[in-house]
């Protein structure tokens, strides 16, 4: 990409910093579950994801955390596309997504693209690393001709820090931050507008993190990209994030502006995962509660009554047993599916 392409991207994007270009309306994604050999019949689902609903506007980073299993990456796959939704809405840049055909798709393959937590398994061992690079861009047709993309492939790979001379090696000859490296370097080869970041750093040393994690943020404010993160470790989503999703088995229990939902956190299990994310600073750790929680992760096939976290809360009252709580607002930006906000507001 060119400067002037750069700056006319910031430009619009600065234009249209409040525009919605990601939004997702009662979201679900089933997985049925089948019994039998010759006659195979459904007897049940694993509710990966069960009507969330959220938005994301453009420039920003919008964080999903919440414990393995609960749904962060089936969220980012189904609006991806590449799970098909048993029911809601996905809208990119105000389109539906959700009911279109292999064919009505590609259009928006190019401007939603994502960066998996495995690069060693998102590369193909088999490809150089131009191959990687140049074949999206021709597939697209980002690019008019082989050398066009070759020299766009070397400019990326400039772009991530690494060398012209990577195009010919494959992803073995790479450490695990180069791969990433590469893998994001894919990711902005066909000029995307939203990208997925499925925990990219998790696989890496602490310092090779906060690289991957510095080239993030100069690409975002650099090209006015949108990001959609995906992660456990809260110290990170703190710092990269504007606002942020707590989910706990396959349902948003929290959102909103990410300080205000980690210096004010009202659901009882945002709370202990809080307590869980280690301070590097003694003196606080000392002072702090830690919030141990009882029993396990309930199925998601079989799930409790009323409110799925009510076996493990602390604050367990009578109608957490009955019905699930409707999500409540707290402020402007911030939401909680909880009966403890009845409690505040008497």
């Amino acid at each position: 990409m060119s400067n002037n392409e750069v700056a006319e991207k910031v430009q619009n994007n600065v234009a249209s910093k409040d525009e919605v270009v990601a939004r997702v309306v009662n979201l679900k994604k089933y997985f049925p579950i089948y019994k039998g050999f010759l006659v195979k019949k459904r007897v049940g689902d694993v509710k990966a994801i069960d009507d969330i609903s959220f938005e994301v506007r453009r420039g920003e980073t919008f964080a999903i955390v919440g414990e393995s299993g609960c749904g962060k990456t089936t969220t980012a796959r189904t609006m991806l596309r590449l799970t098909d939704p048993t029911d809601g809405k996905i809208e990119i840049l105000g389109t539906d997504i959700s009911k279109l055909s292999r064919e009505e798709l590609l259009p928006f393959r190019r401007k939603m693209q994502i960066v998996f937590q495995n690069p060693i398994g998102s590369l193909n061992p088999r490809m150089t690393v131009g191959q990687i690079l140049t074949e999206p861009m021709l597939f697209h047709k980002i690019v008019s001709n082989q050398q066009e993309a070759n020299e766009r492939a070397v400019e990326l790979l400039r772009m991530v820090g690494l060398k012209p001379f990577h195009m010919d090696r494959y992803p073995h000859q790479f450490s695990g931050g180069q791969k990433q490296r590469i893998a994001i370097a894919r990711a902005l080869s066909v000029n995307p507008e939203i990208i997925y970041l499925d925990e990219p750093t998790s696989a890496l040393d602490v310092s090779v993190q906060a690289q991957i994690v510095n080239l993030l943020l100069d690409f975002q404010k650099n090209m006015g990209l949108t990001y959609i993160f995906i992660s456990h470790n809260l110290s990170l989503v703190r710092f990269i994030s504007n606002n942020v999703a707590v989910m706990y088995l396959g349902r948003i229990v929290e959102m909103g502006d990410v300080n205000e939902v980690f210096d004010n956190p009202i659901h009882p299990y945002t709370k202990a995962l809080l307590s869980a994310s280690p301070i590097p600073d003694p003196a606080i750790e000392k002072k702090r509660k830690r919030i141990i929680l009882s029993g396990n992760v309930p199925s998601p096939i079989i799930r409790p009554n009323g409110c799925f976290f009510n076996p493990r809360c602390p604050f367990r009252m009578e109608q957490c047993d009955k019905e699930y709580p409707q999500t409540k607002s707290i402020s402007e930006n911030h939401q909680v599916a909880c009966y403890l906000v009845d409690k505040r507001e008497v």
